[in-house]
């Protein structure tokens, strides 16, 4: 599920280091061969860190399974921080018959107008997905028994207004951590990346956006784009419309990775 291979990890990567190390010693190579190989560790491992799709502290689903069909799935962040942004999105979905999946924040399920929006994306069809509480600028400093209330917190939301437990988590930023790691495998949750980064809240503008989009799309895609933007109403329907015209069908998250988007009830 990306470029690492299974036994590149954090702690290999250190152990590897230190080997490297001794056995420069041995021959008593000259200091800037240490400092070479922390250098090399510290790329790689800020590498791994950052590209929640180099798999590097821990699995995530970044792209289909089978990429072999013009399928395609779309996700949104950071929901429900503007309910009046995220109905017009919704507006446009409904109107191309689309299905998305919303990463929802707890701290955004407060009002009864985000409540709302949470209740009509899921009668709509759409999958509502945990994307932490606090969605903190250092959540990737937090402690894997923080991170864990963290998601727990939103699970607990998010029953409570759908009365379904989601299984799919993305990380706030797609920073991965050996903390986050550690608190994935005490939940039953699935890591969700993503394989194209529109850079929306970036770019903000549709024609560039949609330029960006397109050169970057392929089968198999999952886009991250934010539903909470001013700009997106307008970019959406130019950017479903260019989907029509090139065959692509934009399907379920949970149908691209052939997962369980919520928990099952007893």
């Amino acid at each position: 599920m990306g470029p690492f291979p299974k036994f590149l990890r954090l702690n290999t990567l250190i152990i590897s280091a230190f080997v490297l190390w001794g056995i420069a010693a041995l021959v008593a190579a000259p200091w800037w061969v240490y400092a070479l190989v922390l250098l090399m560790l510290l790329t790689i491992a800020y590498f791994g860190t950052t590209q929640i799709a180099s798999n590097f502290h821990l699995p995530a689903y970044c792209k289909a399974v089978h990429s072999d069909k013009k399928e395609i799935a779309i996700t949104f962040d950071d929901g429900v921080l503007n309910p009046i942004q995220s109905n017009l999105v919704l507006d446009i979905l409904k109107q191309y018959e689309v299905p998305a999946t919303f990463f929802c924040i707890g701290k955004n399920l407060a009002s009864n107008e985000q409540i709302q929006v949470l209740k009509r994306m899921d009668a709509e069809g759409h999958i509502i997905g945990n994307h932490s509480f606090s969605h903190a600028n250092l959540f990737d400093f937090f402690s894997s028994k923080r991170v864990v209330q963290e998601i727990l917190d939103t699970d607990k939301l998010i029953q409570q207004h759908l009365n379904k437990q989601p299984l799919f988590f993305r990380p706030p930023y797609g920073i991965t951590t050996p903390n986050i790691a550690k608190a994935m495998r005490q939940v039953e949750h699935q890591t969700i990346g993503w394989s194209l980064r529109s850079l929306d809240t970036v770019i903000k503008e549709e024609n560039r956006l949609l330029k960006r989009v397109k050169k970057k799309l392929k089968k198999g895609s999952i886009l991250l784009f934010h539903d909470h933007l001013e700009f997106l109403p307008r970019f959406l329907p130019l950017f479903l419309d260019y989907l029509l015209k090139e065959g692509y069908t934009v399907v379920g998250l949970d149908q691209l990775l052939q997962l369980q988007a919520y928990k099952k009830t007893q």
